[in-house]
């Protein structure tokens, strides 16, 4: 018989359900409910009307946030067979490198801007992106992020549009813009992409970024053993906990001893103890313009490394 709390459990007792799981079911009755209500066709306006079930629970709060991205992916994974098997997904052809009917290629802009979005926070809308863009731009989702050919007049033309798509961040994502000729927009999209990547795993702030502005992190990663040798630099810092997010936390604060002491609550002499034993461990100084650096670039070469 089951036992709990020092004593045993009838069977009828043992059938109830705990509050823990009435937690759970009522959650997912939400679920069930926004399903049948939900007349949307993007996956972060499903993500937002999730959270809405949620219902403020931390918890469950957490669960959907941690199942947005997945739940792009699979929706957006959905949305291609769909596309493949009925109208043609054409910026997601363009994105993929995938060759396009001479018809459809015909029809494209001379040149376009490619812009690569990423919100902080799963579920946020992209019907302002859309708006911003355009009638004329493609957009499709890769990898979670918001993806763009938004036609352009001619090289540089696109600075208005990046103006725009940077205030739909509202401060909380990033955009990574290219520009290319329609021939070549598959390797305007890997670029866009990778700078984008570099930005994220950079601690970079929201904001618009090209690969003008990360052109060091562009070649040290994009050479397999330079990008080997920065990881394995920065890797055994993984196993201080404490050390990782001091690091972290003193790059996203620009270097600054102390927004980075003020950013983890702690006294400015703890922070000085912990670079020091940063130092220590990866045999680089951070608190050096060398040292910080090669920490930097270590810390992206390991995100990119995976």
């Amino acid at each position: 018989m089951t036992e709990m709390m020092g004593r045993s459990l009838s069977p009828v007792e043992a059938l109830r359900s705990t509050p823990e799981e009435d937690r759970v079911a009522d959650f997912r009755a939400k679920v069930r409910a926004a399903g049948q209500e939900w007349t949307g066709d993007e996956p972060d306006e499903l993500v937002e009307l999730l959270t809405e079930a949620a219902a403020g629970d931390p918890g469950l709060d957490a669960i959907v946030r941690a199942g947005g991205r997945l739940l792009q992916d699979f929706l957006d994974g959905y949305q291609q067979k769909t596309a493949a098997e009925g109208s043609r997904d054409v910026a997601g052809d363009l994105a993929d490198g995938h060759p396009l009917p001479a018809d459809v290629f015909e029809g494209l802009t001379p040149r376009y801007l490619i812009a690569v979005v990423r919100f902080a926070e799963p579920g946020r809308q992209v019907e302002a992106l859309r708006a911003v863009a355009g009638e004329n731009a493609l957009l499709t989702h890769r990898d979670g992020n918001v993806v763009l050919f938004i036609p352009a007049a001619g090289p540089g033309s696109g600075d208005r549009s990046v103006t725009k798509l940077t205030r739909c961040l509202g401060g909380r994502g990033w955009l990574a813009t290219a520009e290319r000729d329609r021939a070549c927009l598959g390797d305007g999209f890997n670029e866009a992409s990778y700078v984008l990547r570099l930005v994220v795993a950079g601690l970079r702030p929201s904001g618009a970024y090209t690969i003008s502005d990360v052109l060091v992190e562009y070649a040290v990663t994009l050479h397999e053993k330079v990008r080997t040798d920065l990881a394995a630099v920065i890797r055994p810092l993984r196993e201080h906990k404490v050390l990782w997010e001091t690091l972290t936390a003193f790059v996203d604060c620009d270097y600054s001893r102390n927004k980075a002491a003020r950013s983890l609550f702690i006294h400015r002499s703890t922070l000085d103890y912990r670079l020091r034993r940063i130092g220590d461990v990866t045999g680089c100084d951070p608190t050096t313009g060398r040292g910080a650096q090669m920490l930097t670039a270590a810390i992206v070469a390991e995100a990119v490394q995976g």
